[in-house]
């Protein structure tokens, strides 16, 4: 179970970079001059935390936001046989918190 979640967690990052390196990022920016519904953009990061940040032109923020969320979930899934399984909220707050961020974003 590590294993398949270190492979996850190492692909994440290998796509964010590839998409670093091929401008992918710089069409987003070029993209935020677009006014995005701040449901939306909630929604999109509630679904996957960052994407609404991403989708607003900033992708330091959206990079953080995801590799955040993918820290608490490895740490909770990690943490489950000895809490309970207390911890499995925690990614659902982080999304929480994700989806209210990108509605302030889009708010502005």
């Amino acid at each position: 179970m590590k294993s398949l979640v270190a492979k996850v967690a190492l692909i994440i990052t290998l796509v964010f970079a590839f998409q670093a390196l091929t401008g992918t990022f710089a069409m987003a920016a070029e993209a935020q001059t677009q006014k995005l519904d701040p449901l939306l953009a909630a929604l999109a990061s509630f679904v996957l935390p960052g994407l609404g940040q991403y989708l607003l032109g900033d992708q330091a923020k959206a990079i953080n936001h995801l590799l955040i969320y993918v820290g608490i979930w490895i740490v909770s899934v990690l943490l489950s046989p000895f809490t309970a399984g207390l911890t499995s909220f925690l990614p659902v707050l982080w999304a929480l918190y994700s989806a209210y961020d990108a509605y302030q974003m889009a708010s502005k």
